[in-house]
């Protein structure tokens, strides 16, 4: 893939994350999918596992969109900048509950992309500005 395909695709892929677009990692994910960031316990392995979590999210941030800043990348992996928005509802958080509170939280991912599919995200949040904007922690 030339370098402006990879960026494309990891542009395309990292808005899965929007509320209600799981089904772009149908259309995008390889098979044997990993995704990983910090605050998971263990990677997710493959698509069925990601568009769970992703669901899960949504359930707490049914409007949650995602911005991205930018993108960096070669032939097979991408890095992408980006930030998130949404409005904290449904149960609680962080020992917090829900009360309509609205988030902004930025964060990086690197895409491994191999044969036109995501092989791998691995990324970053900033889960600390998450919990002081939910009220859980304050510094």
């Amino acid at each position: 893939m030339s370098t402006d395909d990879t960026k494309s695709l990891a542009r395309q892929f990292i808005q899965a994350w929007n509320a209600g677009q799981r089904d772009i990692v149908d259309d995008l994910a390889a098979p044997d999918l990993t995704v990983a960031y910090p605050h998971f316990p263990e990677p997710l392995e493959g698509p069925e596992a990601f568009k769970e979590m992703l669901a899960q999210t949504h359930h707490f941030f049914p409007d949650l969109t995602i911005d991205v800043d930018a993108v960096v990348a070669d032939h097979t992996q991408a890095v992408v900048h980006w930030r998130y928005r949404g409005t904290f509802q449904n149960e609680e958080m962080f020992g917090v509950e829900a009360a309509g509170q609205s988030i902004e939280v930025s964060g990086m991912t690197r895409f491994q992309i191999e044969d036109g599919a995501v092989q791998a995200e691995r990324g970053i949040v900033d889960n600390l500005g998450l919990m002081q904007q939910l009220g859980a922690f304050s510094p």
